[in-house]
């Protein structure tokens, strides 16, 4: 729920959404996109009627200068290299770890300042789920941007993270680094049940 607002799916019952000095509270999903933000969903949402190429130029439909989609495709195609090779694939026919790249390539494209991801693991098998990590660390690393991830995944996702929260019923129960939740035994059984 939280995401969904942020994101703009739904509509918050309370509070602000600020991003850079921003309100964002009633902006629609395309101004987020200018904003800077780029949301995931869980599922590797796409076009499935349309090619992988298709999907991911359309990443970049708010853009102003389209003339920077053309770098950014290659630059993705760097990063997930099985998005090369299936390029004139229609989507549909992608594999689920090849719709979390192409989810996660398409909200790239408008290079996000923030990049929110929804349970980018889910579903994928062991080895995919190393690969998606491996690019959520090139996202933040080599590309600059700011990563959100939630996560039931929790382990693989306090890896790669540098704070952590945990919310229960609306409420946080645990504000702090990631690390430390990770390494601590009471912690991670009282709030994560590991």
């Amino acid at each position: 729920t939280l995401i969904s607002a942020i994101a703009g799916v739904i509509q918050p019952t309370g509070g602000k959404i600020v991003f850079d000095g921003k309100d964002l509270t009633r902006a629609a999903p395309s101004e987020k996109v200018v904003a800077g933000l780029g949301y995931g969903p869980q599922g590797g949402e796409s076009f499935r009627s349309l090619s992988v190429t298709d999907n991911l130029i359309l990443g970049g439909y708010a853009l102003d200068d389209q003339s920077v989609i053309p770098d950014r495709l290659k630059r993705v195609h760097e990063l997930f290299p099985p998005l090369w090779e299936r390029r004139n694939s229609r989507a549909g026919s992608l594999s689920g770890g090849e719709r979390q790249m192409l989810s996660l390539g398409a909200l790239l494209i408008a290079s996000p300042k923030l990049v929110i991801l929804d349970e980018p693991s889910g579903g994928l098998s062991p080895l995919m789920v190393d690969r998606m990590y491996d690019a959520i660390r090139d996202v933040s690393g080599k590309l600059g941007a700011s990563v959100l991830l939630v996560e039931q995944e929790a382990h693989h996702a306090l890896e790669i993270a540098h704070r952590a929260y945990v919310l229960a019923n609306g409420q946080v129960r645990y504000a702090g680094g990631a690390k430390e939740l990770a390494n601590s035994p009471e912690l991670g059984n009282l709030l994560l049940g590991f």
